[in-house]
């Protein structure tokens, strides 16, 4: 394993932030990232900003130290480093649906594969909020529940998930799958 975290001096929202990288490969990078417990959303398409706390949980779970431009130049090496065009932007919220007691209509709103990976969340819909988001090509649908979300069955090929404990279901796909 080879996850490298740089210096945590950007500041943001009255937060120092640093970045989580892998110089080989997303996948590790993002089961990385799932071992801290940080949002697939929160990838900016070839590493993830992290606050100083979650810097010092990286480095307890064994992220290399490095400063920044050896963070940079191992990914460039790597050939994993994304010029600023092909990142993905930031998150865009397209639609929120607030617990109504009944499971949202989602259809038309995102990708169809999305939707259908929708049906698999169980949640008090009562209570459950569901907000959809949408950057570049890819769509997600957060379903967010104080009185706990899952998922039951498997997702299909081309979803991902997160799971943040039992309040929070996020679910991701890139926009072309499905349609």
């Amino acid at each position: 394993m080879t996850v490298l975290v740089d210096e945590a001096i950007w500041p943001w929202r009255g937060v120092r932030w640093a970045h989580l990288v892998s110089d080989v490969s997303v996948a590790e990078l993002h089961d990385f990232a799932d071992r801290l417990g940080l949002r697939r959303m929160s990838f900016q398409g070839d590493h993830y900003d992290v606050p100083e706390t979650v810097r010092a949980e990286a480095l307890a779970l064994g992220a290399e130290a490095v400063r920044g431009r050896d963070l940079v130049r191992r990914l460039r090496g790597a050939g994993l480093r994304l010029a600023s065009a092909d990142r993905p932007g930031s998150w865009e919220e397209v639609a929120r649906w607030e617990g109504d007691g009944s499971l949202p209509d989602v259809g038309g709103v995102i990708p169809d594969l999305l939707a259908g990976a929708f049906q698999m969340v169980v949640a008090d819909w009562g209570t459950a909020v569901t907000v959809a988001f949408r950057r570049r090509e890819e769509s997600a649908l957060v379903v967010e529940d104080h009185a706990g979300v899952s998922l039951a069955g498997l997702l299909p090929g081309g979803v991902e998930s997160r799971h943040r404990g039992d309040r929070m279901v996020e679910l991701l796909a890139m926009d072309g799958a499905g349609r």
